[in-house]
């Protein structure tokens, strides 16, 4: 428990605390609420030293880190389990602290010696506050994520802020629901660490729920409906691939496939050479021969026949001359008869000789043909084997998008059934426990009955997140209850602690803990807290202000004896710092 704070500004009001009942009196007859500001006296600026000491986060301080507070040392003392320790945190250099040596000693820390000091850094000494102060929060073998710290904790032990009075739960603005649920379950004993696997199975499956999204409008994308249509298309590949591979497979590869083609075109070549020689040939054979069959139309006496019917004379000379040019012409036909004879039979030589070739080389194509036919080229066996890897990847890439598709699936069913586990496991839990949440049942009952004359409601149950708190007290027409309902919820939290046996076992509420209550419920909560505390040996601190104290629905209880600071806004001397802060520039 907090024993002493305390810092080197020359002006600052040093305060003690004892175990049981202490309180903080702002001497004002208004109720001043502490801003950010300068207007209030100091009493939420003690609450904010006592987070600072304990490792809070130095950049969300507003007022501890205002220009007229640089480089003031602010130190905490506490008590706990008989070990004393120190820790001092200065302003100029708030990611360095000082702590008692002995303190952190057996831990496993990085911190350097200065006598009876431990310096190290703040998140050094948040793990060391956890370490001492709330050892059952750290499981072996494991990550602290997700885990309960004493930082988040100490929100519930030290309210700081409007946020924290509003629900029990809620300890801090913007908290997130597992720190809510896991929190309350640790300071209510109950098996937080299934609430935290619960958590984490719910992250992942969210994650592959995400994952799952994306594949489907990827797949819708691609007009994939269904896996059982990416499955028809794996059977149509495979089978185009085997086809494929079969044909490389049998693929008989010739070196010389190529010298081949070129004889092949060569003996093309010849054959048409062949044939159109043969072509020209023939059709001068034909003429040829078709000549050779015209009988010749010429008569020696035809003309001397027509010339004397025409009244021609002619001497025995002239008609010798004359049979000598008939006879001429006789022996130009018989030349000519045999010149074409010689001609037919020639060229018919000439076709049947080639005629022979175009057998010969029509002979050597249809080998060529036949070879080239059961066999291929390198380039054809590469680009059958290339079109066998495409096919291949293309098989490959659908295979994966299915394996995709199913992993997510059977991952989100695995999920669902760990999830559907883990919950049925915290109820059985739960019922396992019922002792000892029938205990903070019951104190939560009678804390609220001494307030209001019947008793509230706790209640815990397991929903689809977790662990389900609810609060309720039958006076919803009375003003202030939701503060009354954290006030009794605080108060359990520290009656469990104190049985148990933890640690820093203090409670310290804020004078906005008791803004908005009516006065007889404002000074029940007050003779409670005095009451239990002591019963139970716990601390308890409040800070009041003596313009709203419910003066008249105190009872027996004289808070004189319990005041340990009392500020005043009489003059800066009576305020926590000892001066007023100036304004701050905007």
């Amino acid at each position: 428990m907090i024993t002493k704070i305390w810092s080197d500004l020359p002006t600052f009001r040093e305060v003690e605390f004892g175990v049981a009942m202490n309180v903080v009196l702002a001497d004002t007859n208004a109720d001043s609420e502490e801003t950010e500001s300068t207007n209030g006296l100091g009493k939420t600026t003690l609450l904010r030293i006592i987070h600072f000491c304990l490792g809070s986060d130095f950049a969300k301080e507003r007022t501890l880190s205002h220009p007229d507070l640089y480089d003031t040392t602010f130190s905490l003392a506490c008590n706990e389990r008989d070990i004393y320790f120190e820790v001092h945190r200065n302003t100029a250099r708030p990611k360095i602290v000082s702590v008692t040596w002995h303190f952190v000693a057996d831990l496993s820390l990085e911190f350097e010696r200065d006598g009876d000091l431990a310096i190290m850094s703040v998140e050094e000494w948040r793990y060391a506050l956890s370490a001492r102060l709330v050892p059952e929060a750290r499981l072996p073998d494991e990550p602290m994520k997700f885990n309960p710290s004493f930082r988040s904790l100490s929100y519930y032990l030290i309210r700081l802020g409007k946020e924290a009075f509003a629900e029990p739960q809620t300890a801090f603005k913007n908290q997130s629901g597992l720190s809510r649920r896991i929190d309350t379950s640790f300071l209510l004993s109950l098996n937080w660490p299934i609430q935290r696997q619960l958590h984490a199975l719910q992250e992942t499956r969210a994650s592959v729920n995400a994952a799952l999204r994306a594949v489907a409008n990827a797949a819708e994308a691609d007009n994939e409906n269904s896996i059982g249509d990416l499955e028809a298309d794996r059977v149509l590949l495979e089978e185009a691939l085997a086809k494929r591979e079969k044909e490389v497979s049998e693929f008989n590869l010739r070196e010389d496939y190529h010298e081949l083609e070129t004889r092949l075109q060569a003996v093309d070549t010849k054959i048409h050479e062949l044939l159109n020689d043969n072509h020209a040939d023939g059709r001068l054979l034909t003429y040829y021969q078709e000549s050779a069959q015209e009988t010749p139309l010429f008569d020696a006496n035809e003309p001397v026949e027509i010339l004397r019917d025409a009244g021609a004379l002619f001497r025995p000379e002239a008609l010798r001359s004359l049979k000598e040019v008939a006879d001429f012409h006789r022996q130009i036909y018989a030349n000519r008869k045999q010149f074409l004879a010689a001609e037919i039979t020639r060229l018919n030589d000439r076709i049947k000789i080639r005629n022979a070739g175009i057998a010969h080389e029509s002979a050597v194509k249809s080998a060529i043909l036949k070879t080239l036919s059961s066999s291929g080229a390198l380039d054809a066996l590469i680009a059958l084997q290339r079109g066998a890897s495409e096919l291949t990847l293309k098989l490959e890439a659908l295979k994966a998008r299915i394996e995709d598709r199913k992993r997510f699936d059977r991952r989100k069913d695995e999920l669902t059934r760990d999830i559907s586990q883990a919950r049925t496991l915290l109820k059985q839990d739960l019922d396992d426990r019922r002792a000892t949440i029938d205990e903070a049942i019951v104190l939560f009952g009678d804390y609220t009955r001494f307030l209001y004359g019947v008793p509230g409601k706790l209640g815990v149950d397991v929903n689809r997140e977790g662990y389900q708190f609810s609060f309720a007290i039958d006076r919803m027409g009375s003003d202030g209850v939701d503060q009354m309902v954290v006030f009794c919820f605080d108060l359990v939290v520290a009656t469990l602690r104190a049985r148990r046996g933890g640690s820093f076992l203090s409670l310290v509420h804020d004078s906005s803990m008791f803004a908005d209550v009516d006065p007889r419920q404002y000074g029940l909560a007050l003779q409670l807290a005095c009451r239990v505390s002591e019963a139970e040996k716990f601390q308890y601190v409040c800070c009041l202000n003596v313009g709203a104290l419910p003066r008249d629905h105190l009872g027996d209880l004289d808070l004189e004896p319990y005041i340990k600071l009392r500020l005043s806004d009489d003059g800066d001397a009576g305020r926590l710092l000892g001066k007023r802060l100036r304004p701050r520039e905007s």
